[in-house]
Formats: structure tokens, C-alpha cells, sequence
């Protein structure tokens, strides 16, 4: 199991740092999630030995937004590939982001902070003007996301590329959207990475079932963030809140990356109570 750096907060800011600290507490690693915040010392970063950065979001090495909105662009990608190798990482987390047809993606933003407020916003008329919205196919926003992989793909041998869904209500990539996108580009280094409590979220606003992911795509899962939500708020332990831990580990494939994924507020002696739980939910 891999640990994420989104605990360590202010204990240690550099991944060889992180790195220790995690072999101390017996991970296997570390993983960088998207939305993180920065990991100090990726250019020098070049990990050997049982501990390891097991994966990396796009943002942990190209920070600035490519455009409004959108959390990549392919001019980036030869400077994500070189960070990657350094650091060898051999697996990347690409937030596929908001779908950018018309105002959708800031409709969907301020929709997530309601959610993340505690408020309900099922059957909300926002919400539904947003769902109406997003009934167009955003052919070219999916042509752009599946060249991009292409090219990640192409451009390292060996480099495993995990879409990330993302939690908005206006999330480019939706189930059907990700059936269409492995449609054009099959190849098996690409995939998913599974947020629970992300797929919490959207069931929430009555969205795609929690399970939809698991369930339609759960051979083509490369990893999981393992943490709980409940309320409006993610980031908290196993069992505290509402993922179904029994579904996530019938379809979590064993070769998936495991994350611990839990706010920094945690104290260290909870991290062995977090792996417990989850051992005894078959995800340790």
C-alpha cells in the first residue's frame, strides 16, 4: 500500500522526505493525487530501492493551468514525461477535467461547492440545467483527452496513464463518455484511477451511481484513493462515512495500486488503524 503525500502537509514538504517518513511507517511508497498540494523536490528526485513514487498526478509536474478550466495541455507533455522518468514514476494520474461546453464547467464548480458545503442539491433546477447542458457529446474534448494519452503513451515505453474522473457535476469524462474514449484508444496501458469518495459525491447531487465506475470499467482500474465521505467532506477514514468498501473490493483488481488517502490533520497512530480497516475489508 502507497500512502498519499496530501497527509504529510507541513510534516515534510520533500518527497525524499515523504519517502522515508512512509518506509518508517512500513508503505510501500508514495503517490501524488491530483489537487494535491506541491511536492517539493521532484527534479531531484530519482528513487531506488523497496520504497517508490508509485504514481503522480499531472499536476504534481506541470502546476500552472494550461488554459481556464482545464488542467492540461499537450504542450506540456514533453516536460511531464522528462519529471516522470527522473522521478521514476511509472504511472501517471491525468484529470481528464471539466467539460468546457459553454459555461458548464463554472455551473459545475459552484454545484461542487454546495455539495462540499453539506447541502443537498439532488432534484436541484441548477443541477438539472447543468445535466441538460451536458447532453451534448463533446466530441472535440474527448478527441483531445484520447490524443493526449496517445501521445503520453508513445512517448514512454513501459508509462501507464489513469484518467481521473474528478468529482464535479460538469466532469468531461462520465461513464458512457469513457466507454466511448477506450472505444478509439483500447491500448491496456491505459486506464482509470478510482476516487470513492469522488464517485460518492456525484451519486450524491443523483448523478451515476457510486458503483458505475466499478462496475462497468473495474479491469481497467490501474489504482484506488482510499479514504471515506460523508457530509460534504472526503479525506476521512475507512468506515466513517458512506463508500461501499465490500463493492470497491470485489472489483478493485489485486494488481491495482492501493493509496491511503487521508486529510494531514490524522495523527500518525491512525494510519495503522486505516490499513486494519482495510485489510479487514480486503483492500490492505
Amino acid at each position: 500500500m502507497l500512502l498519499s503525500s496530501a497527509w504529510f502537509g507541513h510534516r515534510a514538504r520533500e518527497l525524499d522526505a515523504q519517502l522515508r517518513a512512509a518506509a518508517a511507517l512500513r508503505f510501500e511508497g508514495v503517490a501524488i493525487l491530483p489537487g494535491a498540494e506541491r511536492v517539493e523536490g521532484l527534479e531531484r528526485a530519482a528513487p531506488s530501492g523497496a520504497v517508490r513514487l508509485g504514481a503522480a498526478a499531472w499536476d504534481a509536474f506541470a502546476p500552472a493551468a494550461a488554459a481556464p478550466g482545464r488542467p492540461w495541455s499537450r504542450e506540456q507533455a514533453p516536460a511531464v514525461l522528462a519529471a516522470l522518468a527522473r522521478a521514476r514514476c511509472s504511472l501517471l494520474i491525468l484529470p481528464a477535467g471539466p467539460d468546457l461546453q459553454g459555461d458548464a464547467a463554472a455551473r459545475g464548480e459552484r454545484l461542487l461547492g454546495r455539495i462540499r458545503s453539506g447541502e443537498t442539491i439532488r432534484g436541484d433546477e441548477a443541477l438539472e440545467e447543468l445535466r441538460l447542458r451536458l447532453e451534448l457529446p463533446a466530441e472535440r474534448q474527448l478527441e483531445e483527452l484520447a490524443g493526449l494519452a496517445h501521445a503520453l503513451l508513445r512517448g514512454a515505453p513501459g508509462l501507464r496513464v489513469a484518467l481521473a474522473p474528478g468529482p464535479s457535476p460538469a466532469a468531461l469524462l462520465t461513464p458512457a463518455r469513457a466507454r466511448l474514449l477506450f472505444e478509439e484508444l483500447p491500448a491496456p496501458e491505459l486506464g482509470l484511477w478510482h476516487d470513492p469518495a469522488d464517485a460518492e459525491v456525484r451519486a450524491a447531487a443523483g448523478l451515476e451511481p457510486a458503483g458505475a465506475w466499478l462496475d462497468g470499467f473495474g479491469s481497467r482500474l490501474f489504482g484506488a484513493s482510499l479514504h471515506d465521505y460523508a457530509r460534504g467532506s472526503s479525506l476521512l477514514p475507512p468506515g466513517a462515512g458512506a463508500v461501499d468498501w465490500a463493492l470497491l473490493a470485489d472489483y478493485l483488481p489485486r494488481a491495482a495500486l492501493r493509496v491511503l488517502h487521508l486529510a494531514p490533520s490524522y495523527p500518525e497512530s491512525l494510519l495503522a488503524e486505516a490499513r486494519a480497516a482495510l485489510a479487514s475489508r480486503r483492500l490492505g
